[in-house]
C-alpha cells in the first residue's frame, strides 16, 4: 500500500513540476511577444496562465493599431493543444528543435476582439489595387465602387467590429491527413466557416495535397445593408438595385468566361431578397497542391475544384449553363466589350489548339495530345527544359505522372481561357 501512496505522491509532484514548467514557459513566451509588439505600438495584458486542458490563456489584452490612435481590446486569447501532456511535449520539442513528435491537434481562439471603425484605419488610396474576383462579384452594379472602406461602413451604420474567432487543426497520422477549421462571427455582420482537408500530410515536408474545401457564409444583416447602401449610391430603390446587381453580375461572370445556369441566378435572386446562407463545397477529382489555387484563373479554379453551391439551403443541381450571346446580356450603363463566342466552351474554358512550346504557360490545365502514335489526356504538372510532366489518365480512376519530350508532342489542344484576336 505504501508503494502505491508513494507512487501517487510522486506522480502528483511530477505533474505539478510539469505544470509549473509549462506555466513558466508560457509567461516567458507571452512577455517576449508583447515586448516585440511594444517596439511598434502600445500593448498590454492583464493576466496569462495555462489551463488544465493545456491551452495558453491570456486575458484583458489592449493594443493600439500601429500608426493610429485607435485602441483595440481582446477579452481572451487562447492557443494550445488538447492536453497538458501534449503541451509539455510541444514545449520540449520546440526547445530541442525536434518537431517530429508534434501534437495531434492545435487550436487558437480569440474571444470578443473589439475595436471602433475610426477613420484613421482607412487604407491609403495610394495603395489601391485591382479588386479580386469575389470582390468584383460582390460590388457588381454598386455605382463605380470597387471595395468597401471604413467611411462606407460608417454610412452603412457600423461603428465598431466585435469579433469571435476560432481556428484549429487536427492530424491523423495513420492515414496522413490533416483537417483545418476556421470559424469567425462578427456581431451584426455575419459569420463564416471554412474547412479543408489535406492528404499526404507531413509536418516535415510540403507535399500535402488538397482533398476538399467547404466554405459557409451566414448573413446577419451585412448583405441587406450593402444593398441599401449601393441603392442609395445609384439613386434607385433597393428592389431596383437587386435587379441591377444581377445584370452587372452576369457581365462580370461573362467577362471571366464563366457561364452559370438559370437555376443559379433564380436562387441567387431569392437570396438577395432574403439573404441567409451560401455554402461552397469542392471535391476535386484528384488531390491538388493548395498553392496551385493562387495561380489559377477564376474559370480554371471553378472547373478544377468541382464546385457545388448551396444557396439558402437549396443545392444548385446544375451550376453551369450555356454561353449566352453577347446581345442577349442585359443592357448596362456602359457598353460591354463583345467577345467572340464561336468556340464551344465548357465551364468557362475552351479546348484550343496550342503550340507545344507554350506548354509552360499552362501549368495545371487539361491537355489532349498525341505522342509516339498514342493519344493522351491529362493535367500539365511541370515543364523543365525539353520535358513536360503530365498527370495522365492510364485507365478509369487511375492516373500516372509521366514525362513527355516536348519536341515529340503532336496535335496539342489545351482547355484554357479564350483569347480573342
Amino acid at each position: 500500500m505504501k508503494i502505491f501512496i508513494r507512487l501517487f505522491i510522486f506522480l502528483l509532484i511530477a505533474a505539478g513540476l510539469a505544470y509549473g514548467y509549462i506555466w513558466y514557459k508560457n509567461k516567458q513566451a507571452i512577455d517576449d511577444v508583447f515586448s516585440q509588439i511594444r517596439m511598434l505600438t502600445s500593448a498590454s495584458y492583464d493576466t496569462t496562465f495555462v489551463s488544465l486542458d493545456g491551452k495558453s490563456v491570456t486575458q484583458g489584452i489592449k493594443f493600439t493599431f500601429p500608426g493610429t490612435s485607435t485602441e483595440a481590446t481582446i477579452e481572451e486569447f487562447q492557443i494550445g493543444t488538447g492536453s497538458l501532456i501534449e503541451s509539455f511535449k510541444l514545449v520540449r520539442s520546440m526547445e530541442t528543435r525536434m518537431l517530429s513528435d508534434a501534437p495531434s491537434s492545435m487550436s487558437l481562439k480569440i474571444k470578443n476582439f473589439k475595436f471602433p471603425l475610426s477613420m484613421d484605419l482607412q487604407s491609403d488610396a495610394s495603395f489601391a489595387k485591382e479588386p479580386d474576383f469575389l470582390t468584383k462579384m460582390q460590388m457588381a452594379g454598386c455605382s463605380n465602387k470597387q471595395s468597401i472602406g471604413i467611411s462606407d461602413l460608417n454610412k452603412m451604420g457600423y461603428s465598431q467590429i466585435s469579433l469571435d474567432f476560432d481556428t484549429g487543426v487536427s492530424f491523423d497520422q495513420h492515414i496522413n491527413q490533416a483537417k483545418f477549421t476556421t470559424y469567425a462571427n462578427a456581431q451584426d455582420y455575419g459569420s463564416f466557416q471554412i474547412d479543408f482537408l489535406l492528404d499526404n500530410f507531413s509536418q516535415n515536408s510540403f507535399s500535402s495535397k488538397l482533398k476538399n474545401i467547404t466554405l459557409t457564409l451566414n448573413n446577419d444583416g451585412y448583405v441587406n445593408r450593402l444593398n441599401e447602401f449601393c441603392a442609395d449610391l445609384v439613386g434607385i430603390s433597393k428592389d431596383q438595385y437587386q435587379q441591377r446587381h444581377l445584370n452587372y453580375l452576369k457581365h462580370v461572370l461573362y467577362n471571366e468566361s464563366i457561364y452559370l445556369s438559370d437555376e443559379f441566378f433564380t436562387q441567387y435572386s431569392d437570396y438577395l431578397t432574403n439573404p441567409r446562407s451560401i455554402k461552397l463545397s469542392t471535391y476535386p477529382d484528384n488531390s491538388m497542391d493548395p498553392a496551385q489555387l493562387w495561380s489559377m484563373s477564376p474559370q480554371l479554379m471553378v472547373s478544377s475544384l468541382n464546385m457545388i453551391i448551396t444557396i439558402n439551403d437549396h443545392e444548385i443541381r446544375q451550376l453551369f449553363g450555356a454561353r449566352p450571346n453577347p446581345e442577349d446580356l442585359p443592357p448596362l450603363d456602359e457598353p460591354v466589350k463583345v467577345v467572340d463566342d464561336s468556340i464551344e466552351t465548357i465551364q468557362g474554358l475552351t479546348l484550343q489548339e496550342t503550340a507545344p512550346s507554350e506548354l509552360g504557360k499552362y501549368i495545371n490545365y487539361q491537355a489532349y495530345f498525341d505522342y509516339r502514335g498514342n493519344s493522351y489526356k491529362g493535367i500539365i504538372q511541370s515543364v523543365e527544359g525539353s520535358v513536360a510532366r503530365i498527370n495522365t489518365q492510364v485507365s478509369i480512376g487511375n492516373n500516372l505522372q509521366m514525362p513527355f519530350k516536348i519536341s515529340e508532342i503532336r496535335n496539342l489542344r489545351i482547355r484554357r481561357e479564350f483569347e480573342g484576336n
